[in-house]
């Protein structure tokens, strides 16, 4: 068996996708400087922080604005996945039983990419920073976050175009985007998260089919479920126009 060759063990696949990365990156850290920023007006005693589980536990005080930092954390999830499965790929072929299982944890955290958009829920007037700057700040952190889902999204229509038609291909992307407007949902309303699925499968299969088994008394809920996944399908269709003008 012949070995691979350095540029097929190599990260990225080319000069355009580690481009991207690196601009992904760099809107990631100019994400990170605006709470840096905020952070320096807003009144915070650093001293309760000791450690990354205070961290985490601080990250919902209000003011703080820290909770952006861990929902970009996720969001970079999917796009980290998208990466290994194309190396995988371009490595050793991974088998269908390999790649099924990448695409799976694809699927469960790829909604943590559009989810910090309703983030923007949490917009409000303070105090101590310019409403201006707070907009810009969210906005900087959903554009991001929107960014890694999408580049997530065509990592993984390049991989399934080596194994499905370009129909097949559109069909599956369409009702990924589809599931993804109901994993936002789950999280921001009824506050599940990715590990949920695996730590508790079937409460969380309960709940969502109270809403499907029973439409007219949750049309609320589908409306919102069809709102976002409608969103997330017209960004992913003028993206591939851009793509191919």
């Amino acid at each position: 068996m012949l070995m691979p060759t350095y540029s097929e063990i190599t990260l990225f696949r080319d000069k355009k996708q580690y481009r991207l990365f690196i601009a992904l990156f760099l809107s990631t850290l100019f994400s990170f400087l605006l709470v840096g920023l905020r952070l320096w007006r807003v009144p915070f005693d650093w001293s309760l922080i000791h450690s990354f589980r205070d961290l985490k536990f601080y990250r919902g005080i209000d003011g703080t604005y820290l909770f952006l930092v861990w929902n970009l954390f996720l969001a970079w999830v999917p796009y980290w996945i998208a990466l290994s499965l194309d190396l995988l790929n371009r490595v050793i072929r991974p088998s269908n039983w390999s790649a099924g299982a990448l695409l799976i944890a694809w699927l469960l955290f790829f909604p943590n990419a559009p989810y910090i958009v309703t983030d923007l829920l949490h917009l409000k007037v303070h105090e101590h920073v310019p409403f201006w700057f707070d907009a810009m700040l969210f906005l900087s952190f959903a554009w991001t976050g929107l960014l890694l889902g999408y580049c997530s999204v065509f990592e993984i229509e390049r991989f399934l175009e080596e194994r499905l038609s370009k129909t097949q291909t559109h069909r599956v992307l369409i009702a990924s985007l589809g599931l993804a407007g109901l994993g936002v949902f789950m999280g921001r309303f009824q506050r599940w998260n990715s590990w949920d699925i695996l730590h508790h499968p079937w409460a969380v299969v309960r709940s969502e089919c109270a809403i499907f088994l029973n439409p007219w008394n949750h049309l609320g809920s589908l409306a919102v479920v069809m709102v976002i996944s409608g969103f997330l399908i017209v960004g992913y269709w003028t993206l591939t126009a851009l793509k191919t003008a």
